[in-house]
């Protein structure tokens, strides 16, 4: 008995369990020891009531925990009168002896385990709200028997009690505080959050996982959308990569042909000059052919005349004179001459050709080109609201023609539409992407085309050029020109009959083209900070001339 009270708390009179010492020198079990500071005013010693200012900080004294289990463990026999200690060795507890002989109520992953088990732990079976601490069947007999501890509130085993219990109170965190966003325990709710919005902490805790799983619902779709988004990126990445490596060997292909081209144009030079010099060489050599014959026949006569010039004897003179043949018809040389100019324009028709063969290899790019941005086709409508006043926009919004003397319609004061200027936007702004339309324009003598930025100014004197925010092309008195900073001259052979207007917002780039001759006309490059809106203009019409509307077409691929 004398041996028991030496391993016995003082508080609850049993063998110690998880045995801690205040500062003064005095040892009892760490639960006894909290609950006691729990219940009291002051934190005393219950042995020597020696105060402190504040609770120390209790830590297991391990080594008297062994010697207490020990303890318990030999006045603990077995039914055949065998010691618990023989059946299990030092440090293990007869509650753990009888379940470990059967596989049974340790802690398994899930379980509550047992605070006061030392090694491997036993499954809680209460947790105390004042202890604070969950504990097996065994350690829990303290609080059965104990007259203080059987004061205690237990409950069903909780996880991490301590993380759920007040700190100031040390009582069950029950309530949640919605002006604070935080659990509170009753005394809590009571005392510092009175005035505010108190709800059982069960009922936040299912509307909250309502909301986390309305919040997860939305992320799920967000995650769907950011995979589906990310799958079109790696396959645009793809498609990158095989349209590049398709014209590079386009480009390899083409630069070949013209190589194949150059090589076949300088042979073809070559021969020709090769051959005319032949020509040239033979017609020459005939000619000093015969002039040498010619030449040989008068050296000869002159010979003879020498010779009878030196006869002294006057009668062979006068019978040798006669015989001499008469001269023969002298040939008038003066005129001809050899062309040494033989190859005077021989490259530059060589240059020619090559050139309309570029051409149309450049025309049967620029048509496999226009075949790519048709992919690009957007839906574009006018919008009348933006049209000035003498500009008439069909009911689908495809068409514009001028109406002279048209009466002034309403809500034509308003900021979005022009005046003076004869011109109609489109209803939607391109702000990104890639876009196409195609413009017919037919035998009209004056249009505008292009796209305008959304702040371009619509009243009063409009400066057409990328610098006033219009980025167009016109016809006017017969030639088609691009308003850049100057206007530009495009020197086409001839009038287009329907233009392409393709545009890239984030390149910058607003380009032309010819639909009939499958011809480029004229790219800007500039940079887009805002939206930009086809552009339109049937411009004025004067007697009876420039009649015709604009129309955008559907745009017809391939």
């Amino acid at each position: 008995m004398e041996s028991k009270l030496q391993f016995s708390c003082s508080i609850c009179l049993e063998v110690f369990v998880e045995p801690v010492s205040t500062p003064c020198g005095h040892s009892f079990c760490k639960a006894c020891l909290q609950g006691y500071w729990n219940h009291s005013k002051k934190i005393l010693c219950p042995m020597c009531k020696k105060s402190f200012s504040k609770k120390p900080e209790l830590c297991v004294n391990r080594v008297l925990a062994e010697i207490a289990e020990q303890f318990q463990g030999l006045s603990v026999a077995s039914p055949g009168g065998t010691d618990a200690t023989t059946m299990t060795g030092i440090g293990s507890s007869p509650a753990a002896v009888a379940r470990d002989e059967d596989g049974g109520d340790f802690a398994k992953s899930g379980d509550v385990p047992c605070d006061a088990c030392i090694g491997r732990k036993m499954k809680a079976m209460k947790s105390c709200l004042n202890c604070p601490g969950s504990f097996c069947e065994t350690h829990l007999r303290h609080h059965k028997k104990g007259k203080t501890l059987a004061k205690h509130k237990l409950m069903d085993p909780i996880h991490h009690l301590e993380d759920k219990l007040c700190r100031k109170h040390d009582r069950l965190l029950e309530t949640y505080c919605r002006y604070d966003q935080v659990c509170v325990c009753r005394e809590c709710a009571e005392l510092t959050h009175k005035s505010h919005e108190i709800v059982p902490a069960e009922r936040e805790y299912k509307k909250k996982t309502s909301q986390l799983g309305k919040t997860r619902s939305e992320l799920k779709h967000l995650i769907k959308e950011r995979a589906k988004k990310l799958e079109e990126i790696k396959q645009s990445i793809k498609e990158i990569k095989s349209n590049s490596q398709r014209e590079i060997e386009d480009s390899w292909a083409v630069y070949a042909e013209l190589q194949r081209l150059l090589e076949q144009s300088q042979a073809q030079v070559v021969e020709r000059i090769t051959m005319q010099q032949r020509q040239a060489e033979e017609q020459a050599r005939d000619l000093a052919t015969r002039l040498e014959h010619e030449l040989n026949v008068l050296r000869n006569r002159a010979t003879q005349l020498d010779g009878l010039m030196h006869t002294q004897d006057k009668v062979l003179f006068l019978q040798l004179m006669p015989t001499l043949p008469s001269l023969p018809e002298p040939a008038d040389w003066s005129s001809v001459s050899v062309n040494t100019d033989l190859h005077l324009g021989t490259i530059r028709k060589s240059v020619s050709s090559l050139i309309e063969k570029f051409h149309e290899n450049v025309k049967h790019l620029y048509g496999k080109e226009l075949r790519m941005l048709q992919n690009y086709s957007s839906e574009v409508f006018m919008d009348p609201a933006t049209a000035q006043r003498n500009l008439v926009v069909s009911d689908d919004g495809r068409q514009v023609r001028y109406e002279e003397g048209r009466k002034s319609m309403s809500h034509s004061d308003s900021p979005r539409r022009f005046s003076p200027a004869l011109f109609v936007l489109a209803r939607e702004g391109l702000s990104s992407g890639r876009h196409y339309w195609e413009v017919e324009v037919g035998r009209k003598k004056a249009w505008t085309l292009g796209v305008a930025r959304s702040s371009a100014r619509r009243k009063g004197d409009i400066r057409l050029s990328p610098e006033g925010g219009f980025w167009c092309l016109w016809l006017k008195d017969g030639e088609v020109k691009a308003l850049a900073s100057s206007r530009i001259p495009l020197h086409l052979p001839a009038l287009p009959h329907k233009v392409g207007i393709f545009l890239d917002h984030e390149v910058g780039q607003v380009s032309f083209y010819d639909i009939k001759a499958q011809a480029h006309l004229y790219t800007f490059l500039d940079t887009f900070d805002e939206s930009v809106y086809p552009i339109f203009s049937p411009c004025v019409c004067q007697e009876g001339k420039n009649l015709g509307a604009l129309v955008i077409t559907a745009v017809k691929h391939g």
